[in-house]
């Protein structure tokens, strides 16, 4: 904390954890639900801000190139993989095998 101000990621933690053991802990149904999902929205962009985003420059291209069948796929293997880890990272971390998180 600067200066007595909180930075975007300890104000989207301190929502998180209000939402998780206040809200979720006294409601049910789909005020739960929702609750649940707002502090899984705010739990991504805790990681994205702590992270940063994954570079995703010349994705389209690479897309592009792999639909016309210009490109060999074991070339962009590694590079595509390396994409997909680093936006789970951020996106939802228990979808990645242990040795990438």
């Amino acid at each position: 904390m600067k200066q007595g101000i909180p930075s975007t990621a300890e104000l989207a933690a301190a929502v998180r954890e209000f939402l998780e053991q206040e809200v979720v802990a006294a409601t049910d149904g789909r005020l739960s639900f929702h609750a649940r999902v707002a502090a899984n929205v705010l739990a991504q962009i805790e990681r994205e801000l702590e992270s940063g985003m994954p570079d995703t420059t010349g994705d389209a291209e690479v897309c592009a190139a792999i639909r016309a069948g210009t490109v060999d796929l074991a070339e962009v293997y590694d590079a595509i993989r390396e994409t997909v880890v680093a936006k789970l990272r951020i996106s939802n971390p228990r979808h990645l095998l242990p040795e990438d998180r």
